[in-house]
């Protein structure tokens, strides 16, 4: 029985001095996170770096799930009514069509820039009328496969 004893009053102790060492770090950290950095050594601007960036990651973490607690159904209303969907469509059909119309203008222009590269017999020239008419012919064909993204 005495053992027992012994042995709660030794965790007890070290619980204490646990909480203890706690409390003098906790108060040496907020010494150092209110000294000015040209008064710190550089283990302690290091420490203080890394406690703030601590501080920013826990503060990003939490407000995203804050954020994901307080979600909230969209169009939820009897099923039938798809107005908004319907608007939502349109607009993303627009902006296809514009982004498909400006990805020939791209390729319209590399292909002018090619044929400059070749009047001037640029290497340089040629190769980035290439690669600015490759690119625009990528944007028109993603914008042409709109349809393969839809549900």
């Amino acid at each position: 029985m005495r053992r027992i004893i012994t042995f709660i009053k030794d965790k007890f102790a070290d619980f204490k001095a646990s909480i203890k060492r706690t409390q003098i770090k906790m108060k040496t950290n907020l010494k150092e996170d209110f000294t000015p950095n040209n008064q710190l050594t550089d283990e302690q601007r290091e420490a203080k770096r890394m406690r703030s960036i601590s501080r920013i990651t826990t503060g990003i973490m939490a407000a995203t799930m804050a954020m994901s607690c307080m979600g909230i159904t969209c169009f939820a209303a009897d099923g039938a009514s798809s107005e908004g969907v319907e608007t939502f469509n349109t607009v993303v059909e627009f902006i296809v069509d514009w982004v498909a119309r400006i990805g020939l203008v791209i390729g319209f222009i590399g292909a002018v820039q090619f044929a400059m590269g070749f009047k001037d017999d640029s290497a340089d020239g040629k190769t980035r009328g290439l690669m600015c008419l490759a690119s625009g012919f990528i944007v028109f064909a993603v914008a042409k496969a709109y349809d393969m993204f839809t549900v």
